[in-house]
């Protein structure tokens, strides 16, 4: 016999027990409040897989089409904080909604199903999903879309050098800039475009990915925010700011920049007090100037001083102005002269061919124009002052008097402020942190864990070492929580990075509102860095034999209400994108 493994899809032999093409081990078991490995929506059309990620809004999980017989994404409208599954009755798929969230769920998902039938419309739109089915079930949505073979960008980029020359990255950003502008054009938006939400495609396009409700992109909704650092735009961190075009052109030249130069801006909250782009002086040079500019003015600070359309954008990373009239005075075809007769006194004169002389006078004007444009550019360029100081110096200055070497220094293991001031000390060398971060049983989390260039190699004075820091192991190991309340376990869960569910139940032993234990694990297991643990919090004891369903879920809400609750619970709870 043969059935699907729930990790890739595709048809394994029943008696294997971890699955031959993608190790997915078939005894795992999916917890709430996430779909069961195998549930079935829409009648059986669709066979739902192991969750792939989940942020505030929905999860993704990969899924079968078993019309298509192929792999695809199902979304689930599932807004952290707000609704949950039962736990009683394991086939019952549907989504209990808290009473009081009630108003603010139906909301919510009119706006996550409006969302999504737009971006449906937009199929042809280049570096978008394919929507290829949306339907409302278990009183929530779901999204299908087409599962594309992606890779991560920020990987991409470290293996051509750690950063893009202008030329690669041209044909790569434009279409993602035609993709945002064609979603503003119909009304939607993405406000969370950063490197970890830019995929590659196989055949070698930027893909983008992670779409959700402007609602969860900026603080101060009935959605807990998830924002990007050094990408999210400075008014997506106040509540009362409005969202516009130019939110998104901040996000798209944020990984502009990151491509260029191997580093997000600085956080939004940094660049209140400073506005300067930090570019080492060596990749500062090869930027064209009208890069440089257009770098500058889509990462402006205030809202209202940042271009304020993509098609504006984009004039400004064409080519220069002047280079644009020279190619257009080239290219303008030979005038016919048939079609370009005189008439002189009742005749016909024909032009001389020597009427083209004012097209060669033109273009060799606006070839001069171009000469001392673009020295002006270079020498006084208007948006200059928004970059780093060092980078005005002259060549000699960026690279070492007389381009001298240096051995690099071996910052691994190393603490993260550490090097930082270490950096700010010497003229060696910039100091610049990759965007990820990765994991490491042997380098503790906040340390760095690995750097490019290696260390003791030979570079020229000025040089940029990229480093990565590390998150601490994968595996992390569950603390003791009983009696603990629910805000301290909370707290110690989230030190080890795990989210936080909860259940109640009754008990003799343990306090009303404090912790019992964990619902599937015990104290020590070993679990994968950003897993959901459930923990049991105690009722109390149960003073009355028999109590239908209506008073226990009374007593949990009060529980709830309490200081350490489950409303305390919920603002610690964050799971990211894990992709």
């Amino acid at each position: 016999m043969s059935r699907i493994c729930y990790g890739c899809m595709k048809i394994i032999g029943d008696e294997d027990e971890k699955c031959p093409n993608c190790g997915f081990d078939r005894s795992v078991r999916q917890s709430l409040p996430f779909l069961p490995l195998g549930a079935k929506l829409q009648d059986g059309k669709y066979i739902v897989g192991k969750k792939l990620a989940s942020n505030n809004e929905s999860t993704r999980y990969i899924a079968f089409d078993a019309r298509t017989e192929t792999a695809v994404i199902v979304r689930e409208f599932l807004p952290n904080g707000l609704c949950s599954r039962s736990k009683e009755d394991k086939d019952d798929l549907s989504i209990k909604v808290r009473s009081e969230k009630t108003a603010v769920y139906k909301r919510l998902l009119n706006k996550f199903l409006d969302y999504n039938r737009t971006l449906a419309r937009l199929k042809d739109s280049p570096c978008l999903c394919s929507v290829l089915d949306i339907f409302t079930e278990n009183n929530t949505a779901y999204v299908v879309e087409e599962k594309e073979e992606v890779s991560s960008f920020t990987e991409y980029v470290k293996r051509n050098g750690g950063h893009l020359e202008w030329e690669e990255a041209r044909p790569l950003f434009m279409p993602l800039l035609t993709t945002l502008e064609e979603m503003h054009k119909n009304g939607i938006s993405h406000y969370g475009v950063g490197p970890s939400n830019v995929k590659m495609t196989s055949d070698g396009k930027l893909y983008l990915r992670n779409y959700s409700v402007a609602d969860m992109r900026k603080v101060g909704t009935d959605l807990r925010s998830m924002l990007i650092s050094g990408c999210s735009a400075p008014e997506q961190y106040d509540k009362f700011a409005v969202l516009d075009e130019s939110t998104d052109i901040y996000g798209f030249t944020a990984v502009l920049f990151y491509a260029l130069t191997g580093s997000v801006p600085e956080d939004a909250e940094k660049r209140k007090n400073d506005n300067k782009l930090l570019i080492s002086s060596n990749i500062n040079k090869k930027l064209p100037s009208y890069v440089r500019s257009a770098l500058a003015s889509g990462l402006q600070f205030e809202q209202e001083k940042r271009v304020q359309t993509f098609a504006e954008l984009r004039a400004m990373l064409s080519a220069a102005p002047s280079v644009q009239a020279i190619r257009e005075e080239i290219a303008r075809p030979d005038v016919d002269d048939d079609d370009d007769d005189e008439v002189v006194k009742g005749s016909k004169k024909k032009r001389s061919g020597g009427s083209k002389l004012p097209g060669v006078i033109s273009c060799v004007v606006s070839l001069v124009l171009f000469v001392i444009i673009g020295t002006y550019w270079l020498q006084g360029n208007p948006f200059a002052a928004m970059f780093s100081p060092s980078d005005a110096s002259s060549d000699s200055d960026a690279v070492g008097v007389n381009g001298d070497t240096v051995t690099v220094p071996n910052l691994v293991s190393v603490k993260y402020e550490e090097a930082l001031e270490k950096a700010e000390k010497t003229s060696d060398y910039q100091l610049l942190r990759a965007v990820e971060e990765e994991f490491s049983n042997d380098v503790p989390e906040g340390y760095i864990a690995s750097q490019f260039p290696e260390a003791y190699s030979e570079e020229v004075q000025g040089y940029s070492l990229y480093i990565t820091i590390s998150k601490g192991a994968k595996m992390r190991e569950l603390p003791d929580l009983k009696g603990k309340t629910v805000d301290q376990a909370a707290q110690l869960l989230g030190d080890e990075s795990f989210v936080t569910s909860q259940s109640f139940e009754y008990s003799d032993s343990v306090k009303k509102g404090l912790v019992i234990g964990y619902d599937a694990h015990n104290p020590g297991d070993k679990l994968e860095y950003g897993s959901t643990i459930e923990i049991k919090v105690s009722l109390g004891a149960e003073v009355v034999e028999k109590k239908n369903e209506s008073s226990r879920a009374a007593q949990a809400d009060a529980v709830a209400a309490e200081p350490g609750g489950e409303n305390t619970d919920e603002e610690a709870q964050e799971e990211f994108y894990e992709e």
